[in-house]
Order: structure tokens, then sequence, then C-alpha cells
């Protein structure tokens, strides 16, 4: 097995980054480097990307940005014009190249959430919920029986 500072596995690397920019697939990026499948030409890119300093990476980011760009551009007067089938294009476009460049905002979550520490705050938090429930007419005071009606 040859090893990953192997620069023939560089090379072959390098070459992963060249066929994926050109648009292979990786099954076929795999059968033309003689991957044993998709998946490891798949991995043999990952390791290339991390292998590689930012700019390579930034290049192919901007290539995509740049395919993304020219599809919609083919699109855009369709959209524009009301064709459903084109303006839902033009929008998985847009959403594309939103995830691409990291546009979308995270989506903010807030929680509340009731911290308990020693036993009286959980007491104190039975009690009144017990009371509650005794005062809507469901429970007795120490929930132990239902409050009888005869």
């Amino acid at each position: 097995m040859a090893k990953k500072n192997d620069p023939d596995v560089i090379d072959k690397e390098r070459q992963v980054l060249e066929l994926r920019r050109s648009g292979s697939t990786f099954d076929s990026i795999a059968r033309t480097l003689g991957y044993a499948g998709p998946q490891g030409a798949h991995e043999a890119f990952k390791r290339a990307l991390r292998r590689t300093l930012q700019q390579p990476a930034d290049e192919i980011r901007q290539m995509e940005v740049d395919r993304l760009d020219r599809l919609q551009r083919a699109a855009w007067t369709n959209a524009m014009s009301g064709n459903p089938k084109a303006i839902q294009t033009v929008l998985k476009i847009m959403d594309r190249r939103a995830k691409l460049l990291g546009l979308d905002a995270p989506q903010r979550l807030q929680q509340e959430v009731t911290v308990y520490e020693g036993g009286t705050d959980i007491d104190r938090e039975v009690q009144r919920l017990a009371d509650l429930l005794a005062t809507s007419g469901g429970f007795t005071a120490d929930m132990a029986e239902p409050v009888s009606e005869d």
C-alpha cells in the first residue's frame, strides 16, 4: 500500500482534482485513474483538498460559482417570463450558490431551560404543580387520591 506522502499518490490526487474540476464524475475518475470505485475517487478528492493550499480549493469553489452563474443566465429569461419550471430551476441554483458560499445565516434557536439544584427546588415545584392540579378540581393537593364529587 502506498504512503499518503508518496509523490505518486500526490500526483494521482492532483489528477483527481483536475478531472473533478473539468466536471468528471467520481465514477468516471475511478475508471480513468484505476480506483476500485467512485468512493475511492471521492476519498482521494477529499484528501487532495485537505492536502492542497486553500487557494486551489477557492479556485474550485469559484469555478462552481461560475457554472451556477451560467446556468442561471440560461434559465433567467424564461423564469422572468413566468415559466414555473424555469422559476424553480433558478431558485434551486440560487439555493445551491448560497450553500456553496455560506450565505445562509445560521438559524437562531431559543430554548428555555429550567434547572433545579437540590431537593428543595424540586419539592417546591412538585408542590406548585400539585396545588395547580388541586385548584383545577382534578386531584387533591397531595396528588394521592382523585377528588370525589359525592
